[in-house]
């Protein structure tokens, strides 16, 4: 458990620092050009989850149900998957990347009632993907890494 631990607070530290770098450099929604049409530096902040969801809710329910819910599921996830995160180190690592990310923007949620996104990736300005951070990036790496995880070992999540 401890790799699992080691890895979320790693992900949590990179995580803050690099929104604490964005916020004191950039203004709300100024973009800094990386590679000009697929990769951009864009200050911005959801207010929800996934895509915006839910961002229309009320600050005084959003904030305290997403902070519930992100403890909920922490809880749940590490529940489910115990057997597997006891047989192997690459699976606390996948947990560790999962755990740190949701906990990155569980506190920016917590501090600030919406989250910090800056990295924003597409082709053209007609394909690209919503904004997002380093905490959603090992969010899905680490599901990623779970999924081959499981394909390749064809074992169940219990």
């Amino acid at each position: 458990m401890y790799l699992i631990y080691l890895i979320s607070a790693g992900v949590v530290a990179l995580d803050q620092l690099s929104k604490i770098l964005i916020v004191r450099n950039m203004a709300l929604y100024e973009s800094l050009p990386v590679l000009r049409d697929i990769f951009h530096i864009t200050y911005t902040r959801n207010k929800g989850v996934a895509f915006s969801m839910l961002s229309n809710i009320p600050d005084a329910f959003r904030v305290p149900f997403f902070a519930v819910t992100t403890g909920a599921v922490i809880a749940l996830i590490l529940w489910s998957f115990r057997g597997l995160i006891k047989k192997s180190g690459y699976v606390r690592a996948c947990f560790g990347l999962i755990v740190g990310g949701a906990l990155g923007n569980f506190i920016d949620r917590v501090r600030i009632g919406e989250v910090i996104d800056f990295i924003e990736v597409g082709l053209n300005q007609n394909l690209k993907w919503p904004i997002f951070n380093v905490a959603d990036s090992c969010i899905n790496i680490g599901v990623v890494m779970l999924l081959v995880y499981i394909i390749r070992n064809k074992e169940g999540a219990a």
